[in-house]
């Protein structure tokens, strides 16, 4: 275990529904409990903000900013393996962001994020069992970003010779330039897309054990599977050290069809990840088969060996589980708080008085939330 991070002071200015609020938080579990629309979310939306910049809720930062108000802001004493540290995010509708740490100006907000340091279930996180693919490699990508050093800039990396790529091929289909033009993205799509699938190889591989036992536990039958699904398909079957070759190959093959196509068809941007449970000698595929349900504790279970996989690596990072704790049974909301207020710090929003006691048996600290004020 590397640690874990802890949240101690949060301050919201102007965020939500929220004019202004301190909150102090202890270390263990913290229950934001109180009726739909109180604004729990919004203070876990604040946390998140203070730690990564953005809003866990939106992509639009001014939807994040109080109704009339101009600007926000949120301050947050954050400590992790590294130490304490004094964060703040703001956004104005005219300045944009605005960032600073233990008092200074930061600018890049890649240096400024505490990456790793927390993981939040939203409903909406559904997704990263029953959306797209491009949802369920996100998924894991952020958890890469988060543990894996130089895992984003490869991302990047990769993204731009993959536009690149797919620009030349456009110019080619359309006569305006030789095949030659595609050769020199070639080789950094490959070299980055290797080191991509790797990574992604090894996560999965680490992540399988977690993943089955938690699904086991907050779902019962016999337990998960993760598996990635590379593209192209037969890359599943080369060794490590041979995936950047065997990427270049099939380049170097596909190129006709790829012209006619005008795009890449193959490669890590088309990955998908498999998330299935055991039924017997069957397994079922969750992301096309799984009830809601089914894959609402799916991504339960990937979040809980998300955890576990960050612990052991970057450090423990905060678990904040928006209105989860209602859509489970006695039995399994027990199993999920015993785990998620036993270690570390874990901050749950309820609407459910059974599920705030709950919690609170369990050692957790009630705030109660109504119409923008808080009681401890």
């Amino acid at each position: 275990m590397a640690g874990a991070w802890t949240a101690t002071h949060l301050d919201v200015a102007d965020v939500r529904s929220w004019t202004r609020v301190s909150l102090d938080l202890p270390p263990g579990g913290i229950v934001l409990s109180g009726p739909n629309g109180a604004g729990k979310t919004s203070l876990a939306e604040a946390l998140v903000m203070a730690c990564l910049g953005v809003s866990c809720r939106t992509a639009r930062d001014a939807e994040v900013v109080r109704a009339g108000a101009p600007a926000l802001h949120v301050g947050l004493d954050l400590r992790g393996p590294g130490g304490a540290q004094h964060r703040e995010v703001g956004y104005g509708l005219r300045e944009g962001r605005r960032l600073a740490l233990d008092g200074e100006p930061t600018r890049s907000l890649a240096d400024w994020r505490a990456d790793g340091s927390v993981l939040v279930f939203l409903p909406e996180e559904i997704r990263a069992v029953k959306g797209p693919p491009a949802a369920r490699r996100r998924h894991l990508d952020r958890l890469l970003e988060a543990c894996e050093p130089g895992y984003a800039s490869d991302l990047a990396a990769y993204g731009a010779a993959l536009a690149q790529r797919n620009a030349a091929l456009r110019h080619v289909r359309a006569g305006r330039t030789s095949r030659d033009a595609v050769v020199p993205w070639e080789e950094p799509l490959a070299d980055h897309g290797a080191r991509i699938v790797i990574a992604r190889r090894t996560a999965i591989r680490d992540l399988r054990g977690p993943f089955a036992r938690w699904l086991h536990d907050l779902g019962g039958g016999g337990g998960g599977e993760l598996a990635l699904e590379s593209s192209p398909g037969a890359l599943s079957e080369v060794a490590d050290a041979d995936v950047a070759a065997a990427l270049r190959h099939r380049m170097q093959d596909a190129r006709t069809r790829e012209v006619a196509a005008a795009m890449t068809l193959a490669g890590p941007h088309r990955d998908d990840v498999l998330v299935a449970q055991r039924r017997g000698d069957a397994v079922l595929d969750l992301r096309r088969m799984g009830s809601q349900g089914e894959q609402r504790t799916a991504v339960l279970a990937l979040l809980m060996a998300h955890r576990a996989h960050l612990g052991a690596r970057s450090g423990l990072p905060i678990l904040v589980l928006d209105d989860v704790l209602s859509e489970l049974d006695p039995s399994r909301r027990g199993r999920l708080l015993d785990a998620a207020v036993g270690e570390g710090q874990c901050i749950l929003t309820t609407a459910d008085p059974a599920a705030a006691q709950a919690a609170a048996d369990r050692g957790a600290r009630l705030v109660a939330v109504r119409e923008g004020l808080l009681a401890a």
